[in-house]
């Protein structure tokens, strides 16, 4: 049980979770092919493959950093501004998914990317800032 628990504890557990979440999301992106169906010009771009890889490696990247020793501020920032945007992009499309299509579990989905974007900004809220 302790061999367990020193592999799964680290320091950051709240990076763990949104390492999760983004490499869950990226999942989803790449599993579902017609996931994005407005704007008619960029369905092709949003339901390629690579949007869900962005996520998927954004999140490989947190959990990287979360279970490493050395947790390099500058890479933590980096990482956290490139999960904001990520999730500013993917909210934006649900909530206009939502009200074009007029599908509620869209907008719920767009609701649920800004509580996750304001949990990025919480973390960045209390990270440092700089090496002191």
């Amino acid at each position: 049980m302790k061999k367990l628990k020193k592999l799964l504890h680290s320091e950051h557990p709240q990076h763990e979770i949104l390492a999760f979440a983004m490499m869950g999301i990226g999942l989803i992106l790449i599993c579902n092919d017609f996931y994005f169906f407005w704007p008619p010009f960029a369905v092709g771009f949003l339901n390629d493959d690579l949007v869900g890889g962005v996520f998927l490696v954004d999140g490989i990247l947190l959990l990287r950093w979360a279970l490493s020793a050395s947790g390099k501020i500058y890479a933590n920032r980096n990482l956290l501004v490139i999960t904001a945007g990520l999730l500013a992009f993917e909210a934006t499309a649900e909530f206009c998914h939502g009200y074009v299509s007029g599908r509620p579990h869209m907008v719920m989905a767009g609701f649920l990317e800004v509580i996750v974007l304001l949990f990025v900004f919480s973390i960045i809220g209390k990270t440092k800032k700089h090496n002191y």
